[in-house]
């Protein structure tokens, strides 16, 4: 028996010494991770340092805040992410044998460590600087005492009565250009500014006041892309638009004493008389019965000579306005069939002239009226072509019109060959101004210089499409120079 004991004891000794080890394999999984900033303002953090523990690989994530450990095993990690600035953040995570696990962490600034940024300082113009372009730029300066923080900047400008006109936002640049500010104007300004890590430091308000609205004599009408806008110019060059392109605004005309400008607009369901001042503030509709006609464009009214009234066409009716919009009347009454089309107003023997038409564009008179309206003459009459204008001179002695020579007509309305004409009033003596005019072209819409030694007019193509440009002549029809491109309507004061 003891013999079989000691056998069966050998016999399993060996049956285990035959029996290999049972090894578990490893497996893995991935970690895709996000690191982003703590807060209202999620923003990614890039160059943030990932590590674990148990320890793999150390990272660092990308320029959108991202990393990946695509290889790690399964298991449960703690996950440390770390930055200059910024609160040691510790995660944990399990990893799942092939599976993906996906995480965000938020790391939350801290303001322990970042140094403030300085307020805005040494503005440029100078606090309280005057005389300042409509166009300029607006500079200050500020530092960080951590050389790695990167500075932003918030800009506010105010108008005179502190209501914010404009607002720059998440600025890198110490400084705004600005354009087309209001003339004469004081405007404030305010720079805050912010490392991305504190709260902004709001800087002082700062102010400064744009140069007067300067003296500019030209008025003109451009076409833009069918809008009408009216500019006002100087002889340099110098262009301030008055009216925007919200809708059409023509005919622009300055007050005898240069304060105030007329203008029509179809603000309006119809044409109607708007009054604006020199800069193009102070818009306000004077009219309500609308300004009408054979042409919108060819609409047309003139300012009494003392600058109290407008006198206009409502069609076959001659209206005058006082500028407050009171005193309404009619002050003639075309024949029948007959619409008016141009007036001019001198104070030499109070006179009105007027331009009538008929039932085409070709079929014109000129006549004078005196101030209350009574038929005085005929000046011009009905001839073959187109006939345009009727104004006064200085002294009332002479009248400019237009007309084309050509005798053509078409349904169009078109005209071949328009020439400014001087006419003497007393001797009824013609002059021809439009000699150097070139070949093919039209003289248009001529008024005298505020000197009466010039004429400015419009020529253009003949082909009625072409640009318009604006020329200046003597009175002797010499020297003709272009004074504007792409303009029409002048009127010089």
């Amino acid at each position: 028996m003891k013999q079989l004991y000691i056998m069966a004891c050998l016999c399993l000794l060996f049956v285990s010494s035959c029996r290999e080890d049972t090894i578990e394999p490893d497996v893995f999984g991935a970690l895709f991770g996000e690191v982003v900033s703590a807060g209202n303002s999620v923003e990614a953090i890039a160059d943030a340092q990932v590590t674990t523990t148990p320890p793999t690989n150390s990272l660092f994530t990308d320029d959108v805040g991202r990393f990946a450990f695509e290889s790690i095993k399964a298991g449960t990690y703690s996950v440390r992410v770390e930055k200059e600035g910024y609160i040691t953040q510790l995660e944990s995570v399990t990893i799942n044998e092939d599976q993906t696990t996906n995480i965000v962490i938020k790391l939350a600034l801290d303001t322990l460590q970042n140094a403030v940024p300085t307020q805005a300082e040494n503005p440029m113009p100078s606090d309280g600087a005057a005389q300042q372009q409509v166009d300029l730029r607006l500079s200050w300066e500020a530092s960080d005492a951590d050389e790695n923080d990167e500075l932003r900047y918030q800009l506010l400008l105010f108008g005179s009565d502190f209501s914010q006109q404009l607002e720059f936002t998440d600025l890198r640049d110490s400084f705004v250009d600005l354009q087309d500010l209001e003339y004469g104007a004081t405007y404030y300004w305010q720079v805050i500014v912010t490392d991305g890590k504190s709260d902004p430091v709001n800087g002082d308000v700062w102010s400064f006041s744009t140069v007067p609205f300067p003296d500019l004599r030209y008025l003109f009408t451009r076409n833009n892309n069918g809008i009408y806008q009216i500019i006002s110019s100087d002889a340099n060059g110098l262009e301030v638009a008055l009216t925007d392109e919200s809708n059409s605004s023509w005919r622009p005309l300055m007050s005898p004493n240069r304060q105030r400008i007329a203008y029509i607009s179809n603000e309006g369901v119809e044409p109607q008389i708007y009054l604006m001042d020199r800069d193009g503030g102070n818009k306000q509709q004077l009219t309500t019965v609308p300004v009408a006609g054979f042409n919108n464009l060819e609409l047309d009214y003139c300012w009494s000579p003392d600058g109290t009234q407008i006198l206009y066409m409502n069609n076959s009716r001659l209206f005058r306005i006082n500028t407050d919009g009171t005193g309404l009347e009619v002050v003639a009454s075309a024949p029948s069939g007959f619409t008016f089309s141009e007036c001019d107003w001198t104070d030499q023997g109070d006179r009105i002239l007027a331009r009538i038409t008929g039932t085409t564009v070709y079929e014109s008179y000129i006549v004078m009226y005196n101030r209350e309206g009574l038929f005085l003459r005929q000046l011009e009459n009905d001839l073959p072509g187109g006939l345009g204008g009727a104004v006064f001179s200085i002294d009332g002695r002479y009248m400019l019109f237009t007309r084309d020579i050509s005798g053509f007509e078409n349904t169009e309305g078109r005209q071949l060959d328009s020439r400014v004409f001087l006419k003497n009033l007393d001797t009824f003596e013609l002059t021809d101004l439009s000699l150097g005019k070139p070949n093919g072209t039209n003289d248009l819409d001529a008024r005298f210089s505020p000197d009466g030694a010039f004429v400015i007019f419009v020529n253009t193509n003949n082909d009625g499409i072409s640009r318009r440009d604006i020329y200046q002549m003597r009175l002797d029809g010499e020297e003709r120079e272009l004074l504007f491109e792409d303009a029409e309507m002048p009127n010089w004061q």
